[in-house]
């Protein structure tokens, strides 16, 4: 330590010389320093009051507001699809058409088996049949897809058809 204090005594002139480079250098480095603040202030001021003027705090609010609402709308539209979906396999929403000509003395396939059942094949099969003297109406329940009366070949065809119809798209006008 005595060393360092002879060696200031002999040479104070560079001793001073050191000491102002020391300064200049940690005041470049103050400068540096504030410039660097002032940029991530701005930018930090910028980002707290957002591109309308509102505050951050206000913004994520409204965000976790708007959130809230959609995920509650999702869940409502969610419980109605099932509630849709649960109804769609009970709606008659296959249908099948067969015209024929039940009798031989009528012509113009004025009689006709008709099939319409659910997606658990639940529904009815009405046949009519037309004649001279008048016509029939029959109607036969189907229960997964069978009835418990015996099906005539154009009862058959009807449901066949309906069953080919599955996929068919749906007609525009």
């Amino acid at each position: 330590m005595t060393s360092l204090l002879e060696q200031l005594n002999k040479s104070p002139g560079a001793m001073v010389a050191v000491l102002l480079a020391a300064v200049l250098v940690l005041g470049a480095l103050v400068g540096y320093l504030a410039v660097s603040h002032g940029r991530q202030s701005k930018a930090w001021s910028s980002l707290l009051t957002g591109s309308q003027g509102a505050n951050l705090e206000d913004l994520l609010r409204r965000h976790f507001e708007d959130r809230q609402h959609l995920t509650d709308q999702l869940a409502d539209a969610t419980e109605r699809i099932n509630v849709l979906e649960r109804k769609i396999k009970s709606a008659k929403r296959y249908a099948g058409l067969v015209r024929y000509d039940a009798f031989e003395e009528i012509g113009g396939s004025q009689s006709f088996a008709m099939a319409i059942y659910d997606e658990e094949g639940n529904g009815v099969v009405l046949t009519s049949q037309v004649g001279r003297e008048g016509g029939r109406v029959y109607g036969k329940a189907l229960v997964n897809g069978k009835s418990d009366r015996n099906l005539s070949v154009e009862e058959e065809s009807a449901i066949k058809h309906a069953t080919n119809q599955r996929a068919q798209p749906r007609i525009s006008p």
